[in-house]
């Protein structure tokens, strides 16, 4: 990625950690993984270092939270982030083909990842690899399919989603992750669903991108209508607001 893309994914993963609504799904992962002190817990894809920076205090100076990303930009700011900070480790590394010997896990999360990578079962098999046996995993993805805009049915509102959804490798993967770990060899599946929402326009277009998103319908159609219509909605007094599933799934290790 190059030096404009970091930086606006990097002010994006940092203001969606702070919005309530993703706070509090993340708490949900966290009780879920139970991660114990002295443990070693991994987070795949793990951007800037929120998860892992909380997962260090969870398994204390004696465990080590360890953050895997493809992105050496996001590695480095991560290290950056977390200097001074004990048993936390970053590594840049393909989640298809973990750096980690087998059985060395004790527990692992991945968050909003496997909706981008090529091969999501063989990041959910070499999980299952480098977990110990008793080890879990926690898993949070979305299900596009229920991305809603402004909560409407309007049908520009569902060509701007359509148009974000289909920007997705995996755009279903979060209502395909129960069956997904079970091939995988995970057992005691768990399911949690929230729902996902911003309060207004900005955090609407900061998360989802939905100015983009119309621009791109924009070019793709030869028209401005969908501009045209998110003007509107920029515009008006009336909040706007979008809303996706996000599917929480749990595994274990037998």
């Amino acid at each position: 990625m190059d030096t404009a893309v970091v930086g606006k994914l990097a002010r994006c993963l940092t203001y969606m950690d702070a919005l309530p609504a993703f706070q509090q799904y993340k708490n949900t992962m966290l009780e879920m993984m139970n991660p114990q002190r002295g443990s070693v817990t991994a987070d795949l894809g793990c951007g800037l270092g929120f998860d892992v920076r909380r997962l260090a205090a969870l398994v204390g100076p004696e465990g080590r939270a360890i953050g895997v990303d493809a992105s050496l930009a996001l590695i480095e700011a991560a290290r950056s982030m977390s200097e001074g900070l004990h048993a936390v480790e970053f590594i840049q590394s393909d989640i298809q083909h973990l750096p980690f010997a087998s059985d060395s896990l004790n527990s692992c999360k991945v968050d909003r990842t496997l909706q981008h990578v090529e091969r999501p079962a063989a990041v959910l098999n070499e999980i299952f690899r480098t977990l110990c046996s008793g080890g879990t995993v926690v898993c949070a993805e979305p299900d596009w399919g229920t991305f809603a805009i402004d909560g409407t049915q309007h049908p520009i509102a569902r060509q701007i989603a359509k148009v974000w959804s289909e920007g997705f490798r995996n755009p279903r993967i979060g209502r395909e992750l129960k069956d997904r770990l079970g091939k995988a060899g995970f057992v005691d599946p768990q399911i949690k669903e929230v729902i996902l929402s911003t309060p207004d326009f900005e955090s609407s277009d900061i998360v989802f991108d939905i100015s983009q998103s119309a621009l791109q319908l924009a070019t793709n159609t030869g028209s401005s209508e969908a501009l045209a219509w998110l003007a509107t909605l920029r515009d008006r007094q009336n909040p706007l607001c979008c809303s996706v599933t996000l599917v929480i799934s749990f595994g274990k290790k037998p």
